[in-house]
């Protein structure tokens, strides 16, 4: 099982493997002759041969006597693990068409699945995925592995929304299931509550914008935890935004344009906050990875 990823910085090699029956494997003869013109647009036919690594999954033949539907499941839950290791340590563009090889001796059978891309915000554009980051990604898959293996359906929901909040294309819904996201590890009953559990959990001073450049935003998490909060509860109760600067128990102006990556560049507060939501919560989950109850 592959599918293609932009941004990838991972040295000269034709493969590059991540342990756990994982690669990253440069565009190849073999693996596009995965695409189907009569599946995918032109657009999307040309995109995977202009991608910077396939994000591979090989798995042996296994026992007989399961069907292929149950085989396929299983190895697509392994495969979006390893998919979602990558997202939690850097978010990635993906070109979300999912590619399912199986060789028996019978032949080739192949299948295409569809899913939105993923688009990471601007600001984690300002990095690659590179050596360092690399290094991170085998324990990263098993912990998460071990997470969706267990008991807690929250914690399993939290990278869950991860995906669903990097595949929509509208901002602030996005940004809405990240804060979902961090309520799920929280169990958060209000405002208060949610950002005591987030500054208790990453600490107030945190940057909330990773460093992946010189110029990196100074909000931090006791900044805007509160702002998030009221942002979320507009957009999921479907209110007018510009209310929220009179909102009696936290006022915001979230339409006031802010400055975001430099001084010459300013985007509406609500925006900021919803691609800050993804930075917040992929901190928290790596906290989720290496707490040792990861696979209770």
């Amino acid at each position: 099982m592959f599918s293609g990823l932009r941004d990838v910085e991972v040295g000269d090699d034709a493969e590059v493997g991540l342990d756990n029956g994982f690669s990253l494997v440069r565009p190849n003869e073999h693996l596009l002759l995965a695409r189907d013109r009569l599946s995918m647009t032109g657009t999307e036919f040309a995109d995977g041969a202009s991608v910077s690594r396939y994000l591979v999954y090989k798995h042996e033949q296994p026992a007989p006597g399961r069907t292929f539907e149950e085989i396929h499941k299983d190895i697509k839950a392994i495969f979006q693990c390893g998919l979602m290791a990558l997202q939690v340590l850097k978010p990635v563009r993906t070109l979300g068409i999912v590619f399912y090889s199986d060789y028996t001796s019978a032949g080739k059978f192949q299948r295409i699945e569809r899913r939105p891309p993923m688009e990471p915000g601007p600001w984690a554009l300002r990095r690659s995925f590179d050596q360092a980051l690399l290094e991170m990604v085998p324990s990263t898959i098993e912990s998460i592995q071990r997470i969706m293996k267990g008991p807690s359906a929250e914690r399993r929901n939290a990278f869950h929304l991860l995906q669903l909040g990097l595949e929509h294309f509208h901002p602030l819904i996005a940004g809405l299931l990240w804060v979902m996201g961090l309520e799920a590890i929280f169990d958060s009953r209000n405002r208060v509550e949610f950002k005591e559990k987030l500054c208790e959990r990453l600490g107030p001073s945190t940057r909330v914008f990773p460093d992946w450049s010189a110029q990196q935003p100074n909000y931090t998490v006791g900044d805007i935890a509160a702002h998030l909060y009221t942002l979320r509860s507009k957009v999921a109760h479907g209110v007018d935004l510009r209310k929220a600067a009179c909102d009696r128990k936290c006022p915001v102006d979230l339409l006031g344009m802010r400055t975001s990556r430099n001084p010459s560049e300013s985007l509406p507060y609500a925006l900021l906050l919803s691609e800050a939501a993804c930075y917040l919560l992929c901190q928290v989950l790596r906290k989720e990875i290496a707490s040792p109850a990861d696979g209770q």
